[in-house]
């Protein structure tokens, strides 16, 4: 299973206004509708890093780059990533005349971090600092990505260090929230048949009981490496021992 780690950073919409506090913006006030700055990703489990900018790949090359890497993916991993980078690449292929990537898994890690748990906050930062796996670098604001666009080579090398440490704190994320079984979205690793956990493919797993719908009865089993709950795909026949488990 190939899992591809992705971040993106963005430049921002350019428009007229006429004042700064509540403003409703006109398409017709736009200038420029905003961008990809550059991107980074990783496929979990190598060491390589992926990364792309504007600056030194242009909007074009870019986009064909993030297109294969997705292509490539079985599942496709980042923060806040169904609502914002996935949509922001989709517009990038779109206005290139590329058609979608190949199929693959959306793994949003804030959904599952949103579902799951409550934190102060949801944002990247505080959960990496919360699991104790590190945290962002700080970037001083927007000074930054002005300095960016306006070609300074610092800052486009310092957004290059910050647009690089979010891919690779996302999957330390990912590493602490998957081996306790709390990511969700994952392909099915047990797809192909077999008795193995969905979630981590690990094929130590025990049995603990039955669980009862309304129609079927369904094995429940615990992975003991991941820690995940899962229960069979198959239903199983209802026996004199389900009644007794079950009564």
């Amino acid at each position: 299973m190939k899992l591809l780690t992705i971040d993106i950073e963005t430049r921002p919409i350019k428009a007229y206004t006429w004042g700064i506090w509540q403003q409703n913006i006109g398409i017709n006030q736009i200038i420029d509708p905003g961008g990809i700055l550059c991107f980074a990703a990783k496929f979990v489990g190598e060491s390589k890093i992926h990364f792309h900018s504007q600056w030194d790949d242009g909007p074009a090359r870019m986009a064909r780059v993030a297109h294969k890497l997705l292509s490539e993916a079985d599942g496709v991993m980042g923060w806040n990533s169904d609502k914002f980078d996935l949509r922001w690449l989709n517009s990038q292929f779109f206005a290139d005349n590329l058609g979608p990537p190949h199929p693959f898994a959306k793994i949003d890690l804030m959904k599952s971090s949103k579902r799951h748990f409550q934190l102060p906050s949801n944002k990247l930062d505080y959960v990496a600092q919360f699991l104790g796996v590190g945290r962002k670098i700080r970037t001083g604001g927007f000074d930054l990505w002005d300095d960016v666009m306006r070609g300074d080579t610092k800052a486009r090398n310092k957004m290059m260090r910050y647009n690089i440490q979010d891919v690779r704190l996302t999957e330390r994320v990912y590493h602490a929230m998957h081996d306790r079984g709390w990511v969700r979205g994952l392909p099915n690793q047990s797809i192909d048949g077999g008795s193995c956990c969905p979630n981590c493919g690990s094929e130590k797993i025990r049995s603990t009981g039955s669980w009862e719908t309304l129609t079927r009865i369904y094995k429940k089993w615990v992975c003991l490496t991941c820690q995940s709950s899962f229960r069979s795909i198959k239903a199983e026949k209802r026996t004199a021992e389900f009644k007794a488990v079950n009564p």
